[in-house]
């Protein structure tokens, strides 16, 4: 259920991007590659406090 949920901000984050660039033909790949949600590393090095810090700090740590 949580995948169609992205799936669905996604697409509706893809939509904007198209909509506020003017609604460009040949860009649908690039839209949606732009709205995916970003991964943790990604979402902090963006400054976004929505990031899972502890779950980074533990990823490398055997048993972590």
């Amino acid at each position: 259920m949580v995948r169609v949920d992205e799936d669905h901000a996604t697409r509706e984050a893809a939509y904007f991007l198209w909509e506020n660039e003017g609604r460009p033909s040949g860009k649908a790949l690039d839209h949606w590659l732009r709205a995916e949600p970003a991964g943790d590393e990604e979402k902090i090095m963006a400054g976004r406090a929505d990031a899972n810090y502890p779950a980074l700090l533990t990823k490398d740590v055997p048993g972590g």
